[in-house]
């Protein structure tokens, strides 16, 4: 067996690793097509093609893992390192520890002192691969689920009255939203506002809507399309009042439909207000955490 850095000629092999080893997980992860990993490497000044982990067995690609050097912590001086998710094809599972040597060698050469990791319960074999490499869980890091919008989507269901389209490509429509996303939103500084819109704008937005009563708004949701064919985002869906709970499954419908109308199979969705887990809950929605793992190298 033997190591390869990175080649553009490599990612069609990474291309199928990947496609065959998440095929049994009981959810597909997101992971860039092959295309725009290309595009990233190569327009990256700072890229590190050594520090791309590719494993050959003759012309056969069994495993690949990506790592990067991080910034350094401005709180405690570590300088960190980082990994993805290790691909290892089924039946190679031997070897796990010659990926993971070779890799925190590289990031040892460069002077990574921790390693840092994400995954969720459900990538595979990933988690117990990760404590199996000595990695530490730590902390929940978000929540969010993948949803079928056929599920969710209602031929039967009429737009209500209360319902509104906003162009946020039209300055007076953006205006409009800008106070209710601020509202929603506090954490986002008036002056970050137009940045904010203009991330959203760019990423092929399919739909804004507002839902307000009476100059009274009530939430408001965003729908746009993501980098997979059949997949599209869904923003938060803040809920503004108590009374106005039932907004949130009815804003799910209309977003749903919405989607399959566009072409889009799948919803992302994040969990971004806490507090409207239980909602999501009584709807069927149960979001899916994701994990930091840490590993020290001293």
């Amino acid at each position: 067996m033997e190591f390869k850095t990175y080649e553009a000629s490599r990612l069609k092999d990474l291309g199928k690793l990947v496609k065959d080893v998440v095929k049994d997980w009981p959810e597909d992860p997101w992971y860039p097509t092959m295309e725009q990993l290309k595009e990233v490497y190569e327009n990256n000044e700072n890229f590190t093609p050594e520090t791309r982990h590719f494993l050959y067995d003759g012309d056969k690609l069994v495993a690949f893992l990506s790592s990067a050097l991080e910034g350094e912590e401005q709180e405690d001086g570590v300088q960190w390192g980082s990994i993805h998710m290790p691909f290892i094809r089924q039946g190679y599972e031997k070897i796990e520890s010659k990926l993971f040597n070779k890799t925190m060698e590289a990031l040892k050469s460069k002077g990574a002192q921790k390693i840092r990791a994400f995954a969720r319960p459900e990538y595979g074999y990933i988690p117990e691969l990760l404590e199996k490499w000595g990695f530490e869980k730590k902390e929940e890091t978000g929540k969010r689920i993948i949803l079928d919008a056929s599920k969710f989507a209602d031929s039967k269901f009429t737009k209500p009255d209360y319902f509104y389209e906003i162009d946020l490509n039209d300055d007076k429509g953006l205006a409009k939203f800008k106070k209710y996303y601020l509202k929603a939103r506090t954490e986002v500084k008036e002056e970050n506002f137009n940045e904010t819109m203009k991330n959203f704008r760019e990423r092929d937005l399919t739909i804004s809507c507002v839902i307000a009563k009476k100059d009274e708004v009530l939430s408001y949701g965003l729908l746009y399309k993501a980098a997979q064919p059949k997949r599209s985002f869904l923003s938060s869906i803040p809920i503004f009042s108590k009374d106005h709970e039932y907004v949130l499954k009815e804003m799910l419908t209309f977003m749903a439909n919405k989607a399959l109308k566009e072409g889009y199979e799948e919803i992302y969705h994040g969990l971004v207000d806490q507090e409207n887990e239980k909602l999501y809950k009584d709807i069927g929605i149960e979001f899916s955490p994701s994990y930091r793992y840490e590993l020290s190298l001293d």
